[in-house]
């Protein structure tokens, strides 16, 4: 008896840290359901900033699950998304992710996770992540920042709140984080085998960079385009522009204008007829 009860602890302590591996010690998001938006909200003070695209080339979204024996990694391979910056201060941020797109480190594992056992992808082909707030927060772990915001997966919707390390230099911004998520919380109910069976906490891995090109002038902020300050490229900048000189208009008088008196017409004499020569008077001798 004491034999049976020494072998069943040990291999229980053999599958609990098999099962453990790179999830243990990561923070679990908090969750809880967003309530329902009232007949008439408050308005609430808008998050401005500019928009910087993350670029998918160096970023990464990353999962791993665990049964009670193994773990497995994952990834998305497509993803989209963006994050807000204001006065070199990441304000906000938003993801879609294509979950068809979804792989793990065994083929068969991949095309079951995509089945409606797991994540449904014909069905829910999309999960997204909508920020509401992002604060400066110090964790012992060594975050920076606190997370806060709306993720959509497997068609329910849960706010989320989790520790990030969020970074704004020169040339890009760059967010990590680490956190589980249980994925009943969002329907995922499928249990495994009887004997080895699946654990709810799924871990998500954020590596994330933007990187901050330079935002196009305003219209307001734009200075008018003339020979002088043509940018290089723009349409003209190779072509001289003919200013076209400013119109005066002429100094206004106070006084009436004095007009010039029409040209007066002279009359001539009419031409008289000429005289008759005097005629000589004839004496008869």
């Amino acid at each position: 008896m004491r034999l049976l009860l020494a072998s069943s602890l040990i291999v229980l302590s053999f599958t609990t840290a098999c099962g453990e591996g790179e999830m243990k010690d990561k923070p679990t998001a908090e969750v809880v359901t967003p309530e329902p938006t009232p007949p008439v909200e408050e308005p609430k003070a808008e998050v401005t900033g500019t928009a910087y695209q993350a670029d998918v080339a160096t970023s990464k979204i990353e999962w791993v699950g665990a049964k009670i024996t193994k773990e497995h990694p994952g990834t998305f391979g497509k993803f989209e998304g963006s994050a807000l910056i204001n006065e070199g201060k990441v304000v906000g941020a938003d993801f879609s992710v294509e979950t068809a797109t979804l792989t793990s480190d065994d083929p068969k594992l991949t095309e079951h996770l995509q089945s409606p056992d797991f994540f449904d992808v014909a069905q829910f082909p999309k999960a997204t992540f909508t920020s509401r707030n992002i604060v400066e927060k110090a964790t012992p772990e060594g975050a920076t920042h606190e997370v806060t915001g709306d993720l959509e997966l497997h068609g329910v919707k849960k706010t989320i709140t989790f520790p990030a390390t969020i970074a704004v230099a020169a040339d890009k911004a760059t967010t990590k984080a680490e956190f589980k998520i249980n994925r009943k919380d969002f329907g995922i109910v499928y249990p495994g085998k009887p004997d080895d069976l699946i654990k709810d906490d799924v871990l998500i891995k954020l590596d994330l960079s933007f990187p901050l090109a330079a935002a196009p002038a305003t219209p307001a902020d734009a200075a008018p385009a003339t020979p002088g300050n043509t940018p290089a490229g723009a349409p003209g900048a190779d072509k001289p522009k003919l200013v076209e000189p400013a119109k005066v208009a002429p100094p206004i008088s106070r006084t009436a204008p004095r007009t010039a008196a029409p040209p007066r017409r002279m009359r001539l004499p009419r031409p008289r007829p000429p005289k008759a020569a005097p005629v000589a008077e004839l004496i008869p001798l």
